[in-house]
């Protein structure tokens, strides 16, 4: 081959070839190339993906940086070169694209060091067939790897990416304290009344990242509140077909086995938020929570709970008692008619609504750890960014603009992370007369004859998580949630 002036490599491993060359391997080859056929390869112009698929470039960083780098104005190079052309791509169509873009477009060929092809057509159509086989045996590897993986979860043992809360040794699932604390800190908020954007935007204000770097967002949340993982079970779908951020359940394949890792929550807290997700989700959808199949008799239906026991009042005759009382398993009766309880009721919420002196309950936190160890790490971390940012500056390394905008974002995270230590001591009121001003046309309508009990129901469920009675003294505490 004739001198072609400098040129890129481009290295890739995957986690399920055994046969790859390793990255340093690969490297050494792609520099004596260059050298033999009078190339310069810059360190520079070296890029890697270690570990990566190639049936996908959108999730090869080093791929995309590489492509991003080929169509800079002048051209950087002449020549990328590859060990074999299932290092560059092993979806043929995507391989295709790519090669005709850089050739056409950036005027650089795509070289194997290992595969020398003949000039002209002939060598275009051996090219096509080695991309073509490079696909099917991609193809057929993915098959070979998901059933080793399938098993591999039978026995107990993770398989996908460890989620915040643990990292990988020795193969198996060990828990990262400091994420740990960030696990029990999204369910000790959720389950004490704060939504999933609420508590995203709380992490995002700390500047605790995913566990993939990004920033946190509702679906992320929901991930980790809905994630068997951290009871110390593995789900896994051997067909990949779950999407796990969504709300529609598990696939019908869905595998749920007890792991071999330790658990971060107890089984009460994780059970617990998975009813509060479903209630979150049935109030967001505009659902009433009660089955289709099932006449919503009652506004009340599904919201009332037994003082003694926890158990949900139903219709009985013309009045509502606890489910667990009449099936035997509940010793105090806590029969009432439906018009006294939902008089009672409805009369206590106004009471509430209008003379703002109850305080506005919410939702029982289960006991978890405390969260100020957390944070306070929290805050050594950003005050050693804050000292970073000011090494930076004096370094040289960063603009007097670099600098002041660094120091800025840290220490609004630093204020953030101090005003949520001291919340702890003295937590935030809630603001009654607000809550107040927001439901009470909404009350008012639950007294509105012209409404269906199922569209009062769905009312009352807009801003009450549950509501105890007491039959005893014929009282009740209505539970709200903002």
């Amino acid at each position: 081959m004739e001198n072609r002036g400098i040129c890129a490599a481009y290295i890739r491993v995957s986690t399920d070839d055994q046969l790859d060359y390793s990255p340093d391997s690969q490297r050494k080859l792609l520099l004596e190339y260059a050298k033999k056929n009078g190339m310069i390869l810059p360190e520079e112009n070296i890029y890697t993906d270690d570990g990566i698929s190639g049936r996908k470039a959108a999730k090869r960083p080093g791929f995309m940086a590489l492509i991003s780098a080929a169509k800079s104005k002048p051209k950087p190079f002449d020549v990328i070169l590859v060990w074999k052309f299932s290092r560059f791509a092993r979806n043929q169509e995507e391989s295709i694209v790519y090669k005709s873009m850089l050739r056409k477009n950036c005027g650089i060929e795509v070289v194997s060091v290992s595969e020398q092809l003949p000039d002209g057509e002939f060598g275009s159509l051996i090219e096509r067939i080695i991309e073509w086989m490079d696909e099917y045996y991609s193809i057929r590897l993915s098959g070979e790897v998901r059933r080793g993986m399938t098993e591999r979860v039978r026995q107990g043992g993770a398989v996908s990416t460890a989620p915040i809360g643990y990292i990988y040794k020795d193969k198996k699932l060990v828990i990262e304290p400091t994420e740990a604390e960030v696990v029990r800190m999204i369910y000790r908020d959720f389950l004490g009344g704060s939504a999933m954007i609420a508590i995203a935007k709380k992490l995002n204000d700390l500047g605790i990242k995913t566990k993939r770097g990004g920033t946190w967002e509702n679906r992320t949340v929901r991930y980790v509140l809905t994630n068997p993982v951290y009871i110390g079970k593995v789900r896994w779908s051997p067909e990949g077909t779950n999407d796990y951020h969504k709300t529609t359940g598990w696939s019908e394949d869905t595998m749920l086995v007890d792991g071999e890792h330790e658990a971060i929550l107890s089984v009460e807290v994780f059970s617990a938020a998975q009813d509060a997700v479903e209630a979150h989700v049935r109030r967001y959808k505009g659902s009433t929570g009660i089955s289709q199949r099932e006449e919503v008799g009652t506004m009340l239906q599904g919201l009332v709970k037994c003082s003694s026991c926890g158990g949900t009042l139903s219709r009985s005759g013309k009045g509502m008692n606890c489910v667990r009382y009449i099936h035997g398993k509940c010793k105090s009766s806590h029969y009432i008619t439906l018009t006294k309880l939902e008089d009672l009721i409805l009369t206590a919420i106004e009471s509430q609504m209008n003379n703002l002196q109850a305080e506005i309950v919410r939702r029982t936190l289960p006991v978890l750890a405390d969260q100020t160890a957390m944070l306070e790490q929290q805050l050594k971390r950003e005050e050693t960014i804050l000292e970073k940012c000011r090494e930076a500056y004096f370094a040289g390394v960063d603009t007097i603009e670099e600098y002041r905008e660094n120091k800025a974002a840290s220490q609004a995270r630093i204020e953030r992370i101090r005003s949520l230590l001291a919340e702890q001591k003295t937590p935030k009121p809630v603001d009654v007369k607000a809550f107040a001003e927001r439901n009470r046309p909404v009350v008012a309508m639950l007294r509105d004859k012209k409404l269906s009990e199922a569209e009062k129901n769905k009312l009352l469920r807009s801003f009450v998580d549950h509501i105890v009675f007491d039959n005893k003294t014929k009282t009740v505490i209505i539970v709200y949630y903002e």
